[in-house]
């Protein structure tokens, strides 16, 4: 291993080579032409997934607030100055991940430019206001995009100041999508949205707890497995990134229901710290500290009855009469509410899509070799579900759905290996100047199982 490379005389600039000290962070600056070409390799990496991600995001801000689509020719309505506290909120809220994310995209170590981002942000949402002059169903307000436009700022801000804080701790940023955890994490946010604004108010979004709780069991363990061991993040960060993610993802859809609020609120909690705590006492109690899929198969029964009550909600309206159509939503005239309810079960698959390439992907260098695999379990898990909903009035047999999930499910997958990528050309940009293999690296790191000489080391510092 390489030493410490000479300090550069620009008393601004520390150089080091690819091999830093443990103090060292990875947005520092490199002399090594070789270190560069890897460092932009690992941005370009991160680039290629959060613009992924960026633009899912996108789509489904698009779809949340352009839905039934129906569209004059002309404006049917100008600009309205009626608001209130709930819209605000809900504009801020929304347009935080998109910020976030965008930030993730930028190579890492340049500086926030909140303006700039506070100007797309307004962009973007000029462009959906515009659109929404021509629904009769909407209505175009200039608040909105001041609202939209601070929440991405906010976002932007906001991811800054956690991937600086968890750089600092040194240990795998896992804000910045570094874990393969943390993506569905991610994902489920537009998800949970979709579930609430599916529910309209009703029972049935008190089906978004067993998400609530699926994220937050996957936020607790990843805190007490990867960053409390460095002694910089403690549980006050676990209480806050728990807190975030709730009110991110079920504030615009349940904002109403404060009683469903109060309850998801107990539940991300709880669950986060249950979890911090049982994994942080398992690897005091044992040597072999697998986390990734142990935790992933403690959390997938919620997950999956999740999906099953979702598909086939309300349980009570089956009417014994099998039907197929080939329509995704069986309806003529389509409301808003059967739209999200559509878009909710497909965006459900991509989270299918990601767990089945999670566990049948890690060791397959190209997605074109893991995404049969995700094609068979994914379309089979569809094809029940599709099953199912065929005595069921208000979905049947759609031919339709059943290729939109497995399409879904498809990019989910994509969205694994996009990750995967990235992960591997960090620790190809940290380990180069040693002879191990990035693969055998890479295994190591996700499912963690140190020799009795590095167990009290921080897991995953080799990041």
């Amino acid at each position: 291993m390489k030493g410490q490379a000479p300090h550069s005389t620009d008393k601004t600039t520390d150089y080091f080579t690819t091999a830093p000290p443990s103090h060292a962070s990875l947005y520092m600056p490199v002399a090594d032409p070789h270190a560069l070409s890897l460092r932009r390799a690992s941005d370009a990496t991160a680039q290629r997934l959060g613009r992924a991600l960026l633009g899912y995001l996108v789509a489904i801000t698009l779809i949340i607030t352009l839905a039934p689509f129906r569209f004059a020719s002309s404006p049917v309505h100008g600009l309205s100055d009626l608001w209130d506290w709930s819209d605000v909120v809900m504009n801020i809220i929304m347009f935080i991940p998109l910020g976030f994310v965008y930030q993730l995209t930028r190579p890492a170590g340049l500086a926030l430019r909140v303006p700039v981002v506070f100007l797309l942000g307004a962009a973007l949402s000029a462009f959906i206001e515009g659109a929404q002059l021509f629904a009769e169903t909407r209505f175009t307000s200039h608040v909105d995009i001041v609202t939209n436009a601070l929440g991405a700022a906010l976002g932007a801000w906001g991811y800054t100041a956690a991937a600086g804080r968890i750089e600092g701790a040194n240990t795998v940023r896992v804000m910045a999508l570094e874990l393969p955890l943390m993506g569905l994490v991610y994902l489920l946010v537009p998800l949970v949205w979709l579930a609430g604004l599916a529910s309209a108010d009703g029972p049935r979004a008190w089906l978004v707890l067993p998400i609530v709780a699926f994220a937050s069991g996957i936020i607790g363990t990843v805190h007490a497995a990867y960053l409390k061991p460095s002694r910089h993040v403690g549980r006050g960060w676990l209480l806050a990134a728990a807190g975030a993610w709730y009110v991110i993802a079920l504030l615009p859809g349940a904002i109403r229901q404060w009683d469903l609020v109060a309850a998801g609120a107990i539940i991300a909690i709880g669950v986060a710290w249950l979890r911090s705590v049982a994994t942080q006492r398992f690897r005091e109690q044992h040597a072999n500290r697998r986390f990734e899929l142990p935790t992933l198969r403690l959390v997938l029964p919620l997950f999956a009855c999740y999906l099953a009550l979702s598909s086939l909600w309300p349980l009570n309206a089956a009417d014994g009469s099998w039907q197929i159509t080939t329509a995704l939503i069986p309806f003529a005239q389509p409301t808003k509410t059967d739209i999200f309810v559509a878009l909710e079960h497909v965006a459900a698959f991509t989270l299918v899509g990601y767990i089945i390439a999670e566990f049948h992907g890690r060791d397959v260098p190209r997605y074109r070799e893991v995404a049969g695999r995700v094609l068979l379990w994914a379309g089979g898990i569809s094809m029940l579900l599709e099953g199912a909903r065929g005595v069921h009035p208000l979905y049947r047999f759609s031919i339709a759905m059943l290729a939109f999930t497995t399409v879904s499910a498809l990019f989910g997958g994509w969205i694994y290996q996009l990750q995967r990528d990235h992960i591997k050309a960090l620790l190809k940009r940290r380990m180069a100047p040693t002879d191990e293999s990035v693969d055998a690296i890479f295994d190591a790191t996700c499912d963690h199982e140190p020799t009795s000489s590095d167990r009290d080391a921080p897991i995953l510092s080799v990041l």
